[in-house]
C-alpha cells in the first residue's frame, strides 16, 4: 500500500473535513479494521512547535475523558514526522448539519440534546478540562440519537495559563462568552455554559442569538447586549425554556448556573413539565425581573448611567458655582 495513505497503525480511506486546526479523514485500524475519524496536522502546521504542542494537548486532555457523550480517542502520535489523531468514528450528523436540514428543531428535541452535552461537560470538568468551543458544528448525534462533543482542539486546564498563537481563533463567534472575547484565557467552566446556551437559542429558534455584519460585530453584542427575545422566533415557547436559556447565556459568569449539576435540574424539569430553578426573565427583552435577587444585568446598566450622570451634574455644579464667584 502506498506509504501515503497509511499513518501508524492506520489506513486512509477518504477526507471527511477540513480545518485549521487539522484534516480529518475517514480511515480504517489495519489489525482490526475498526473505522476511526484521524485528524491529522498539515504540514505547514506542524512545522511549528506552537502548533504541534496544542495539537498532543488536545489528544493528551481528550484521552483523559472517558464519557458516553463524549468522543473516545483511540490512539495519537507521530509518524514519519506526521502527527494525528485517531478518534472513535461516529456515524451520524453533526447539530450543524441536522439545522441545514430542518431549520430548527423541536424545543424539547433541543433540550434533549443540549442535556447530553451538559452531562459531557460536567464529565471534562470532573477532569479539570474546558472545552472553548461547544457550537452546533462540534457537536455530534449517530445513529442510536447519542449526542457526542467532538474537537478538544481548544481545550484547556482550568486555571492553567496557555497562551495561543497570535493567528489561532479563540473560539466561534457566533457562541462566545464576553469573558471569553475579553480574554479567552481567563474562562472557566461558565464559559462554556454560556456556549452551550447560545447553542441551545439557535436549535430552538433557528437563529444564533447574534447576526452582524462581521466577527468583530457580533462579538460585540455579546459583551455589551443582552440576549434578544426567542420568542420572535418561537412565540409560544413556553417561559421556562427562556428562562433556562436566559440564565445560561447570563452576561456576567456569576448570575448564570454556577454547577452542571444545577443546569442538568433544569434541563430534566423541563423534559419532564416540572419547574425550574432559573429565575424568571421578561418575556420581551429575556432581562431578568425585578425581585427574583442577585445581580440584575439591566440593573447593573442602569447604575452604571446613574453613577455617569451624577457625576456629570457634580461636574456642572462646581462649573456653575465657580463662574458665580468670577
Amino acid at each position: 500500500m502506498d506509504d501515503s495513505r497509511r499513518i501508524g497503525s492506520f489506513r486512509l480511506r477518504h477526507m471527511i473535513g477540513q480545518g485549521t486546526a487539522g484534516v480529518v479523514y475517514l480511515a480504517e485500524e489495519e489489525d482490526t479494521g475498526q473505522k476511526v475519524a484521524l485528524k491529522v496536522l498539515p504540514g505547514s502546521a506542524a512545522a511549528n512547535g506552537e502548533y504541534t504542542r496544542r495539537f498532543l494537548n488536545e489528544a493528551r486532555l481528550a484521552q483523559q475523558v472517558d464519557h458516553p457523550n463524549v468522543v473516545r480517542v483511540r490512539d495519537f502520535g507521530q509518524d514519519n514526522g506526521r502527527y494525528y489523531l485517531a478518534m472513535e468514528h461516529v456515524e451520524g450528523e453533526s447539530c450543524k448539519a441536522k439545522l441545514m436540514r430542518e431549520g430548527r428543531l423541536d424545543p424539547y428535541e433541543a433540550v434533549q440534546i443540549t442535556l447530553q452535552v451538559a452531562e459531557g461537560l460536567a464529565a471534562a470538568l470532573q477532569q479539570g478540562i474546558i472545552h472553548r468551543d461547544i457550537k452546533p458544528e462540534n457537536i455530534l448525534i449517530d445513529k442510536d440519537g447519542r449526542v457526542r462533543i467532538a474537537d478538544l482542539g481548544l481545550a484547556k486546564k482550568q486555571g492553567v495559563i496557555e497562551p495561543q498563537p497570535g493567528d489561532t481563533s479563540l473560539g466561534t463567534p457566533d457562541y462566545m462568552s464576553p469573558e471569553q472575547v475579553n480574554n479567552s484565557e481567563s474562562v472557566d467552566f461558565r464559559s462554556d455554559i454560556y456556549s452551550l446556551g447560545a447553542t441551545f437559542f439557535h436549535l430552538v429558534s433557528g437563529k444564533a442569538p447574534y447576526t452582524g455584519g462581521s466577527a468583530y460585530e457580533v462579538m460585540v453584542k455579546h459583551v455589551n447586549s443582552s440576549v434578544p427575545s426567542i420568542h420572535a422566533h418561537v412565540p409560544d415557547l413556553p417561559q421556562g425554556f427562556c428562562d433556562v436559556m436566559r440564565e445560561m447565556m447570563a452576561q456576567h459568569p456569576d448570575d448564570r448556573y454556577q454547577s452542571y449539576e444545577e443546569l442538568i435540574g433544569d434541563l430534566r424539569a423541563l423534559l419532564a413539565g416540572g419547574p425550574v430553578t432559573a429565575h424568571r426573565f421578561d418575556k420581551e427583552s429575556l432581562l431578568r425581573k425585578n425581585g427574583n435577587g442577585g445581580r440584575t444585568e439591566g440593573g447593573a446598566n442602569l447604575r452604571r448611567y446613574l453613577a455617569i450622570a451624577l457625576a456629570a451634574l457634580s461636574l456642572i455644579c462646581l462649573l456653575f458655582l465657580l463662574l458665580r464667584d468670577r
